[in-house]
């Protein structure tokens, strides 16, 4: 009986091993394996750093609006062998206000580079800008009283809306502005300030000397436009850069 207990417990024993075996693996079958991943970076962290990283440029360039950072995707937790990890951030492109932003990371263990990864951040800057207190007709001068300052989400990397008054005095609309529209730079021109048939005086600049005479615009004109002009005196038919409402400089 005492041996048969014993031939038992021997074989419990040698089972035992057996499957103590197959949980621990040999040092050397991990040396042989992949490497021993003793550390990770979570995708909150990549966030942080990434967004860091959008900080730093937006002050870099003098961006003080209000603005927000809203992330987009972040990368995967990322497994790391032991070592120093160091996680250096870059823009591979200029920030683009309203649209999604890329940032790479390159992750280095013990100063050798590992892997690479990227998150994507969408990056809103705000604005007072001007905007249309009611619809702006096309030719009309626009006054101070035409417009009034909201804050706005802005496009493009300085922004595009205007956001003085003195920006649009003197201009008008170049197509119906309809109320509450930001107002841009694109929408606006320079006024008519010389009609078909209006007299003028032609000027032209040579070699130091300027030389004046009479004309009749022959075509309407705004501020800084081109325009076809008569000479009184020859008849010749010459063109011209709009000067202001009584004076066209002759192009050479």
């Amino acid at each position: 009986m005492k041996k048969f207990a014993l031939a038992i417990l021997c074989l419990l024993w040698s089972g035992f091993f057996c499957l103590f075996a197959l949980l621990v693996v040999p040092p050397a079958a991990q040396a042989q394996g992949a490497p021993a991943f003793t550390q990770v970076i979570h995708p909150e962290k990549f966030a942080e750093i990434a967004q860091q990283k959008i900080e730093s440029t937006l002050l870099a360039a003098g961006e003080t609006r209000r603005h927000e950072l809203q992330l987009i995707r972040a990368p995967q937790l990322m497994e790391l062998p032991p070592g120093e990890v160091v996680c250096e951030a870059e823009l591979p492109q200029k920030i683009r206000y309203g649209g999604t932003n890329p940032v790479h990371l390159r992750v280095f263990v013990n100063g050798q580079f590992y892997r690479r990864a990227i998150c994507y951040y969408r990056v809103s800057v705000y604005d007072k800008v001007l905007v249309a207190a009611h619809d702006l007709r096309i030719d009309k001068a626009i006054t101070a009283a035409d417009v009034r300052l909201e804050e706005r989400r802005v496009l493009g990397g300085a922004g595009r809306y205007l956001t003085k008054v003195t920006e649009v005095a003197g201009r008008v609309p170049a197509r119906v502005i309809k109320e509450g529209t930001a107002v841009e730079s694109v929408m606006l021109q320079q006024p008519i300030v010389i009609d078909v048939g209006a007299p003028v005086t032609l000027r032209v600049k040579y070699h130091g000397i300027e030389v004046s005479a009479n004309g009749i615009a022959m075509q309407r004109g705004r501020l800084g436009a081109k325009i076809r002009v008569r000479n009184v005196a020859s008849g010749k038919i010459l063109r011209g850069t709009v000067v202001d409402a009584a004076t066209v400089e002759i192009v050479n």
